[in-house]
């Protein structure tokens, strides 16, 4: 209850104006962030004490690796109607809501197909929320701080999947994965608190008719606010626009993007801990077999740090050079480092193309939620980000599944190099919106 009341008198202070507005904005948006990546991560530092302590088979090993992103899927998809019709914050809260109860209550399913069940429902939740914040913390962006808002709202990603690490580290060993699970959850309800603090988009206020209010943010964030048509679109048209006349050159290298990222992001990272454990046999190496088992956590806890400077990296080059050539480029990273970590063949070559892995990984994410809600106006903005979001739980969907049957270490790290060759490809096709405006009807 303290830290409770702790973490609310916090979020006051913030919305009373201790820094920058926007830099306020992106602070508390951040720590929503940091909750989805923990519960996120709780599936994955749970999967190997969940497998030993059940005999499942290879189907229900992918089930539980993929379940959290069939979830995604239909809250990705959802979230973006909603959040152009009832307002981004108001969507996010009921997102919020849902991931976080899920969670916890997965600590108690009985079996595991009824925790699969339940990480269906987490996974609606987390889908719904990312999409909204994005564009949220977009939305109140002028053009030359939109890259660096964004990519920083993404970074706090790092610090919620480093949460889950080591919440795990000091509860796993001793407590086991049930008690880890509700810990975790209640860590992220905290995080969540954060979201009471942010104030509605002014676009969608403009769009619903509330100009006064829309104004007066506008205000006081120095927000843009231009022209923003006030018709009220189906779902139908909203889908329809995303495809209409040119912008399907926008919407298709988009979608092909976040499925190819997505596959390979929760293909590598939902199973990474479980593979780890098994790299140094499958490698043929006693060195990194000895490493691990003497540093197991510790290990995981090193390559997570160096996702940070990943981040921070694309947060100061994205409005500098580009989105397209950071995205595209820090693709091509991650499939070079996962082709030599297919091959590593020693422990200094399995600990560098790990720290390697997690820098490029994680800063073409930031790139990504840049770049993505950019490519759309007011009106189907959330739908816009939301559908790009969902091809991409097809993809997380996908990757995890397929993992049990790839086969050992070396044929895992080649088939996502060829993936996210794919996705290199795909992002140089796309639509730079560096330093522009983004776009209305």
């Amino acid at each position: 209850m303290r830290k409770t009341l702790m973490l609310s008198s916090l979020t006051v202070r913030l919305g009373a104006g201790a820094m920058n507005p926007r830099l306020r904005l992106v602070f508390l948006a951040g720590l929503v962030w940091a909750a989805v990546s923990l519960d996120m991560g709780v599936i994955s530092f749970s999967l190997k004490p969940i497998l030993s302590e059940y005999a499942v088979s290879k189907a229900m090993k992918s089930l539980l690796a993929s379940s959290t992103l069939v979830g995604m899927l239909v809250g990705a998809s959802s979230s973006g109607h909603l959040g152009d019709r009832v307002g981004r914050k108001r969507a996010a809260v009921y997102f919020i809501a849902l991931h976080v109860a899920a969670t916890v209550l997965g600590s108690l399913s009985p079996s595991p197909e009824a925790l699969v069940l339940d990480r269906v429902l987490v996974g609606i939740g987390l889908g719904g929320v990312l999409p909204l914040v994005s564009s949220l913390v977009a939305e109140y962006s002028p053009p030359r701080e939109r890259g660096r808002n964004v990519a920083l709202l993404e970074s706090f990603w790092a610090y919620g999947w480093l949460a889950a690490v080591l919440v795990a580290w000091a509860l796993v060993p001793g407590h086991g994965w049930r008690v880890y699970m509700a810990a975790a959850g209640s860590l992220a309800a905290l995080f969540s608190l954060a979201a009471w603090g942010l104030d509605e988009s002014p676009r969608f206020l403009l769009a619903v008719g509330k100009r006064d209010e829309a104004e007066r943010l506008a205000a006081r964030y120095g927000a843009p606010l231009p022209r923003v048509s006030r018709a009220r679109l189906t779902i139908a048209q909203q889908l329809r626009m995303l495809l209409a006349g040119d912008a399907w050159r926008v919407t298709l290298p988009l979608w092909i993007v976040w499925f190819t990222i997505t596959m390979g992001y929760y293909g590598i990272f939902i199973w990474f801990p479980a593979l780890v454990a098994k790299s140094g046999a499958e490698l043929g190496l006693a060195s990194v077999s000895s490493f691990i088992s003497s540093h197991y956590y510790g290990f995981l806890a090193l390559v997570t740090l160096f996702q940070i400077p990943g981040y921070y990296s694309s947060v100061l080059l994205v409005d500098r050079v580009g989105r397209k050539p950071i995205l595209s480029g820090y693709l091509l990273g991650v499939a070079v480092a996962s082709y030599f970590y297919s091959r590593a063949g020693s422990l200094a070559a399995f600990l560098a193309w790990s720290l390697v892995l997690n820098f490029f990984d994680l800063g073409a994410w930031a790139a990504l939620y840049v770049y993505t809600p950019e490519q759309y106006p007011t009106q189907i903005r959330g739908t816009g980000s939301g559908w790009a979001a969902a091809w991409g739980r097809l993809g997380g969907i996908t990757g995890p599944y397929l993992v049990p049957y790839l086969g050992g270490w070396s044929s895992v790290f080649g088939f996502f190099a060829a993936v996210h060759m794919v996705g290199v490809i795909a992002a140089a096709l796309g639509r730079e919106m560096k330093g522009i405006e983004m776009p209305e009807i």
